[in-house]
């Protein structure tokens, strides 16, 4: 009876050891930027999901390369790839014919921008605050974060190994149209800003361009992914001129002709 009665007891006692961690575990989990899984999947698959996305979207619009255009975002891109600390990725920056003013991050480390993002920009500085706010969200892994909120990971699995074509489209459209999460888009913000500063180009370039938005009357346009959902564009401005550099701190000019960047698109 005796023993009987302590077994139950230690029955007891090992299923609220259960229940007790798997509560902590959830709450635990609950904390990190509303249970963030994109740890679910590794590297190498994004990567694998990136290339199939490539091929779709380098079918979609035209690419630009060998001019001064792609000269110029090679340029900048290479001068805030080497201020990164590490990277567990191999970037990849293309430009797109588009007049929209739109910049975007799939899988894998791939960013694309459109042409109108490289007209509306009034120097190449500006250029390098927005991609510098897309390698913040590749590496903070928030386009596989976001994915994994709208699907399972069997869905994305199936479709990395050949699954229906049109799941993979939707995906894309998910990918290219559905908003981060404000919390995403404020650490992409923080993440560009000391980006920018480790590459010698001035922080406050990111506000700049959210002036050139707000002048154009550009501000909260749904089809525009740099600004979906992202904090009001006055507040991203006033954090930028209120980002303080270290004292040492000395922007370097890009050496380039803007005007006949442009002009070559």
């Amino acid at each position: 009876m005796r023993s009987s009665t302590l077994r139950d007891l230690f029955i007891l006692l090992a299923i609220g050891a259960v229940l007790f961690a798997g509560g902590y575990y959830l709450v635990k989990q609950i904390g990190k930027s509303d249970i963030d899984l994109s740890y679910e999947v590794s590297i190498k698959q994004e990567e694998q999901l990136g290339d199939l996305f490539k091929d779709m979207i380098e079918n979609k619009y035209t690419t630009i390369k060998d001019n001064k255009a792609d000269s110029a975002l090679q340029q900048i891109t290479q001068r805030l790839i080497k201020a990164l600390d590490s990277t567990k990725y191999r970037y990849e920056f293309t430009l797109l014919r588009s007049e929209e003013i739109n910049a975007f991050t799939i899988p894998g480390a791939n960013i694309y921008m459109f042409s109108g993002l490289m007209q509306l920009a009034e120097t190449p500085e500006e250029v390098a605050a927005v991609l510098a706010h897309e390698i913040g969200h590749a590496e903070k892994r928030h386009v596989v974060s976001k994915l994994m909120k709208e699907l399972s990971i069997t869905a994305i699995l199936g479709v990395i190994s050949g699954g229906d074509p049109s799941v993979l489209t939707q995906v894309l459209k998910e990918i290219i149209r559905t908003s981060f999460d404000r919390k995403q888009e404020e650490e992409a913000d923080v993440f560009a800003l000391e980006l920018l500063e480790k590459a010698g180009i001035a922080p406050k370039s990111l506000g700049r361009f959210f002036e050139r938005l707000n002048e154009k009357d550009l501000d909260y346009n749904k089809n525009l992914e740099i600004l979906m959902t992202h904090p009001h564009n006055d507040k991203r401005i006033e954090q930028s001129r209120r980002y303080k550099t270290k004292n040492d701190f000395k922007a370097i000019p890009f050496d380039m002709d803007w005007k006949k960047v442009q002009d070559s698109l």
